[in-house]
């Protein structure tokens, strides 16, 4: 039979290799834990430097003022971007002013807003879009930024910081060079007289012939005028045009007594042939009331026609339907009773 059975010294080699592996092991894995831990703190620091240059990057005193154009120098038309911040405390307010002026700086779009940068400090940005219109080197501002408290009691200025925007035409200078203008254009020849003249003649004959057709395609005849309508029948249909309007059962009282006054001195005027285009409606018929065209029953329904009419215009008055319907039957009974060709009723 063959012996299997190894000899101590290679269990003894075996063993130690078992430990060397073990500990090379261990080795790679601290050295690999060892650069794991340098990178993190590579980047904590990398972390801690970019906050801090943004914290820095926003760092500013009390009133000062910054402002950045880009691009400084644009062809005539192109755009220019202006951002002014003006720093202030918590209870002030600044007031950046605009720098438009004229050609040389045009203010396309402005658009502001504040922003705090701590418990005592915040800051007022203004964004332009600028452009320019003539050549040369213009400074952006020359007024001042003013800065107010919020009980308005002070007042500081800053002068605007000193930037200027440089302006380059966008013609080459090899196209600059004046060129001669185009030849002289060959004008129409003058219209003789005779020809003006026996232009106008033709214009009138033409103008004339028009209006001379439709004059006859339209004949006007006294028999073919229709009569006028005679006043009492006027003021009638005005009445009933005002009765459908509904005004009584609205309540629209100022307007109602308003068009029945007016009805009944269009009556008066054209009835009596009287005329009095300088008075109110109601000083004529308050006139016409106190003459003696009127009987005495007549000037008696128009004087409490009026009475009543003076209520709603200058005492406020608003009568009811009743009073309403009231004037407005006064009023019919006037026209009626008073039309020509026909008696007047005993009183």
């Amino acid at each position: 039979m063959i012996n299997c059975r190894k000899s101590p010294l290679q269990e003894n080699q075996r063993a130690v290799t078992s430990t060397e592996i073990m500990q090379a092991g261990l080795k790679a894995f601290h050295g690999r834990f060892i650069h794991i831990l340098c990178v993190c703190f590579i980047t904590a620091v990398m972390i801690t430097g970019c906050e801090q240059a943004l914290n820095n990057s926003e760092q500013a005193s009390l009133h000062d003022i910054h402002a950045e154009l880009t691009p400084t120098t644009i062809n005539i038309g192109e755009p220019a971007r202006l951002e002014v911040r003006a720093y202030h405390g918590a209870e002030e307010r600044a007031l950046i002013p605009n720098p438009g002026r004229g050609r040389e700086i045009v203010v396309r779009r402005r658009e502001d807003h504040t922003k705090e940068i701590d418990e005592e400090l915040s800051a007022t940005v203004s964004a332009f879009q600028l452009t320019s219109f003539r050549i040369g080197s213009h400074e952006i501002s020359s007024e001042e930024v003013r800065f107010i408290d919020a009980g308005a009691e002070k007042e500081i200025t800053r002068p605007f910081p000193e930037i200027f925007l440089e302006v380059e035409s966008s013609v080459d200078e090899e196209d600059s060079e004046y060129r001669d203008i185009h030849p002289a254009l060959s004008w129409p020849q003058a219209i003789t007289r005779r020809t003006a003249i026996l232009t106008a003649a033709a214009i009138l004959v033409i103008t004339a012939s028009i209006i001379i057709i439709r004059f006859l395609k339209k004949p006007r005849s006294i028999l073919q005028t229709d009569p006028p309508v005679p006043p009492d029948e006027a003021a009638i249909r005005a009445l009933r045009r005002l009765m459908s309007r509904n005004w009584i059962e609205h309540g629209n009282v100022e307007p109602f007594y308003v068009e029945l006054s007016a009805i009944v001195r269009r009556y008066i005027e054209e009835r009596f042939d009287m005329r009095a285009a300088e008075q109110t409606t109601e000083e004529f018929i308050r006139e016409a009331s106190a003459s003696h065209i009127l009987d005495t029953e007549h000037r008696k329904l128009v004087q409490d026609f009026l009475a009543q009419a003076d209520l709603v215009k200058f005492a406020r008055h608003r009568p009811s339907p009743e009073d309403m319907k009231s004037a407005y039957k006064s009023a019919e009974r006037l026209i009626l009773e008073t039309r020509a060709g026909r008696e007047e009723l005993s009183s």
